[in-house]
């Protein structure tokens, strides 16, 4: 069901990165209009989303170190949520210091971190 739910958003990231992105601020910010992203971003959704549908899909093994790696990414959300966000912020943004992002942003980082690390010590459980 992962894998399905994933390639679901790699494939709406990689067809239509401007929609997701634009969709995602919505949510995210208080201001999306006021905050310009970097020229790189769009065609770097678009790659992401395709080397992420690569790995999920190339091999069971591709697909389940894929699923760990997202423990590591999980863990620094999870226990560094401010600066996971502000991070990713400096390098998407042009312009990161007039972002706005909502309060609850900082929590959803954790628990989706915390999802992360879910994933990936249940495919450490099945080895």
């Amino acid at each position: 069901m992962l894998r399905t739910i994933l390639s679901a958003v790699c494939i709406a990231e990689l067809l239509a990165p401007k929609g997701l992105i634009r969709a995602a601020e919505k949510l995210a910010l208080n201001n999306p209009g006021a905050c310009e992203y970097k020229s790189w971003v769009v065609p770097g959704a678009r790659m992401e989303g395709l080397l992420l549908l690569f790995f999920m899909w190339r091999s069971d093994t591709s697909y389940s170190a894929f699923k760990e790696f997202l423990g590591v990414v999980g863990i620094l959300a999870f226990l560094f949520p401010r600066a996971y966000v502000d991070y990713g912020s400096e390098l998407a943004y042009a312009d990161a210091s007039s972002c706005e992002w909502r309060p609850w942003v900082y929590t959803g980082t954790r628990i989706v971190g915390l999802l992360y690390i879910g994933v990936a010590v249940r495919e450490l459980l099945r080895k």
